[in-house]
């Protein structure tokens, strides 16, 4: 799991700004932590305040270490006010293998075009791996002592992709097998964005068919739409039909059948992409979910329930950004694992006040009451 993020000179991000998934010791909403570290985090933060560009800056080590989809706007990566050369990244994680928890941290740099200057990769405070770009690699890994450690500098190749890539990690090996699982781990976290017509997400390696191809295609997949939409009080009798000699998704009236996306609202296309990506995330394994502006159209109380519905995914971190401040409450969360954002940093609740926030205590009432600006 992610417990640390920190990035500096990143878009409008000219200072470090550190995410610290670190949790406390509340006794209530344990289901949105595990072993310590925030399951489940909203992130809550007026428009340009950075929620969507720490989305962005924790997925970008998929463009590097990874084939999958990436973010590809290149153009004003750096901060304009900053005289730095590089953009820098971190990343600490917990990683568990057969009940042992192992810390992972990942650090790298970037210049304005993206190339990776420099990397350091290391388990338990032992460095792993070394990279700066034009020398040759250190590795400590089992099984790479035979390898060339020199890449060339214009492929801009990450030497941890490059050794994924190049050789075969014996699994039975510890260092190797928290190597292994930390690419897995990137290899299968997915970033999208909660609005229909955009349709844009990064990572994740089997995102690339269509939406409705793939509810269609599914075994009872159209049944199962249809229940997903029906739990949210969405009262609709789903078929295939054609349209335009393409198969789709009709709906069911009296008298006639009409193809679903020329009437659905834009709050129903947006539950209809969730669905896509909840099906995914169900039947596969993905560590980190990152959802940008997820309940953009929904009423409050779908939100409400979408959250809880997330609270299921036990073995996926969740992390959401929202306005919605109905879902400061201690009902859906804790003090926490709820975030406020102003574009210089992020820190929780509790660590915004020095009041004493309990479970009885109305979270959404003080953050506008002004409790929350420590």
């Amino acid at each position: 799991m992610l417990k640390k993020f920190s990035v500096t000179n990143y878009r409008q991000f000219n200072e470090k700004i550190e995410f610290d998934l670190t949790a406390s010791n509340y006794a209530f909403n344990n289901i949105c932590v595990s072993n310590g570290i925030v399951r489940l985090g909203l992130i809550y933060g007026i428009n340009g305040s950075g929620k969507s560009t720490l989305g962005w800056a924790i997925f970008d080590l998929v463009s590097h270490l990874t084939d999958n989809k990436s973010n590809g706007n290149t153009e004003h990566y750096l901060n304009a006010n900053s005289t730095e050369k590089y953009a820098t990244f971190e990343f600490e994680l917990l990683i568990t293998i057969k009940k042992k928890i192992f810390k992972v941290f990942y650090k790298y740099q970037k210049d304005a075009n993206r190339v990776l200057m420099n990397e350091v990769f290391k388990i338990d405070d032992e460095i792993i791996i070394d990279y700066n770009l034009g020398q040759p690699f250190f590795s400590q890994l089992p099984d790479t002592e035979s390898l060339n450690k020199n890449i060339n500098p214009n492929q801009n190749l990450s030497a941890l992709k490059y050794i994924y890539s190049n050789t075969s990690l014996d699994k039975r090996k510890t260092n190797c097998k928290v190597f292994l699982e930390f690419i897995n781990f990137v290899q299968n976290m997915l970033w999208f964005r909660s609005v229909f017509d955009g349709w844009d997400y990064i990572g994740y390696r089997f995102g690339n068919s269509k939406l409705v191809e793939k509810i269609l295609q599914k075994h009872n997949g159209l049944k199962d739409f249809e229940i997903f939409l029906n739990s949210f009080g969405l009262d609709f009798q789903l078929t295939k039909i054609t349209n335009n000699g393409n198969p789709t998704i009709g709906i069911k009236f009296d008298k006639k059948i009409i193809p679903f996306f020329e009437i659905v609202s834009t709050g129903t296309r947006t539950l209809t992409l969730f669905y896509h990506w909840w099906i995914e995330v169900k039947d596969n394994n993905i560590p980190l979910l990152f959802i940008d502006e997820f309940d953009c159209s929904y009423h409050f109380s779908l939100s409400q329930e979408i959250v809880q519905k997330l609270k299921e995914l036990t073995g996926t971190q969740v992390i959401l950004t929202t306005h919605n401040t109905d879902l400061l409450s201690n009902e859906f969360i804790r003090p926490d694992c709820g975030y406020i954002i102003d574009g210089k940093k992020i820190r929780a609740l509790n660590h915004l006040t020095r009041k004493e926030l309990r479970e009885a205590h109305n979270l959404e009432k003080l953050y506008h009451a002004g409790h929350f600006n420590e």
